[in-house]
Parts: structure tokens; C-alpha cells; sequence
């Protein structure tokens, strides 16, 4: 259960460990690769999965996240986005993006776990990458903005990790639509 007074404090920990591979400097930064930087961010993911499925199966969250919207908060994300990522997750989408983000060959797994999620979501993936690229690259800009004081003084390995993060994120949406495209929103595939 989400304790509402707890909350906000446990998600700021949650973005600033999710965020620490990709965008944080250490001291194996610089000489590390895109792709592992990614395998580690689903590591700190998955460490807070059973977290980030509670507060999307809240409907406390729901009705608060409604609240800000109706009093003007939340610009760039609409009720539509909210309920398509709380959808995602609360489907196995998030269980799906972990397991991609730790495999060697992240293309084709993602394609693979696409199929094995409801209908819903898969019809749904194409926008929801669209939206989430928009997104983090809002958010990214403003945490980079917020630690470094603007994009052009963060350190140039974070805005490679950026931009190759955002990259990723739109060939993941390209690969998703190609797959409704060619395949439809086919019945589920049974996990193995």
C-alpha cells in the first residue's frame, strides 16, 4: 500500500537512482558504453518494480495525479498518458521493459515481450513510447538544467547518454509500430 505522506519522498529516491547510470557522473562513467548504461538502469528498476506497481495500482495516486490536472499541474501529461502508462505497468509492461533493458540483444527482446502483453498495451506502445521520449527528454533537460545550471554545462558524456537514450526510445516506438502495423494487435503470446 502507497502511504500518501511517504510518497513523494520515496519516488525522489527512486528518480535519483533510476537516473544515476545514465546520467550522473563516476568514475567508470565516462569509459562505460550506452548499452551497459542501460542494463544498469534496469537493475535500479527492477530493484524498485514492486514499488512502482503499488503506486501505479493506487487509485489514491490516480485521484491525486486527476486533482493536479484539474487545478492546472501537470501540463505535457494528460489523463490519456497517465492511464496508458499505469496500464503498461500494471499489465506486465514494466516487467517487459526491465527484462529488455537487461538482455544483450534489446531490439529483439523488446519485439518479443511486446507479444506477450494484453492487446491493450501493445496497441498502446507506439504512443506511449512517443509520449515517454517527449517526456524524458523534458524531465532530463530539467534535471540537467537543475544540477549543472543548462544543458551546455552538463558534462558531454551525459549529453551523449541523453541523446542516445533518446534514440533508443524512438526506435523502440518505430519497432513497436511496425510490429501493430505488420502484425495487429494479436492475442497475447504464452510466456515460456
Amino acid at each position: 500500500m502507497v502511504n500518501p505522506f511517504t510518497a513523494q519522498a520515496k519516488i525522489s529516491r527512486i528518480q535519483q537512482d533510476v537516473l544515476q547510470p545514465l546520467y550522473t557522473m563516476y568514475d567508470s562513467q565516462e569509459g562505460t558504453q550506452h548499452a551497459w548504461l542501460l542494463v544498469e538502469t534496469g537493475r535500479k528498476i527492477a530493484a524498485h518494480q514492486s514499488y512502482i506497481e503499488d503506486i501505479c495500482h493506487s487509485r489514491l495516486v490516480a485521484a491525486i495525479f486527476k486533482i493536479v490536472k484539474l487545478l492546472g499541474g501537470a501540463d505535457r501529461l494528460t489523463v490519456e498518458d497517465f492511464d496508458r502508462f499505469t496500464s503498461y505497468v500494471n499489465d506486465g509492461g514494466l516487467r517487459a521493459m526491465v527484462k529488455m533493458l537487461l538482455a544483450p540483444d534489446k531490439e529483439k527482446t523488446f519485439i518479443t515481450e511486446l507479444r506477450r502483453l494484453p492487446v491493450k498495451v501493445r496497441a498502446n506502445a507506439p504512443l506511449m513510447l512517443t509520449k515517454s521520449k517527449s517526456l524524458h527528454h523534458d524531465f532530463i533537460t530539467g534535471f540537467f538544467k537543475e544540477n549543472y545550471g543548462s544543458l551546455k554545462k552538463t558534462p558531454e558524456k551525459l549529453q551523449i547518454n541523453f541523446s542516445s537514450s533518446d534514440t533508443f526510445i524512438e526506435k523502440l516506438a518505430t519497432l513497436a509500430a511496425e510490429e501493430l502495423k505488420n502484425n495487429g494487435p494479436l492475442p497475447a503470446t504464452k510466456i515460456k
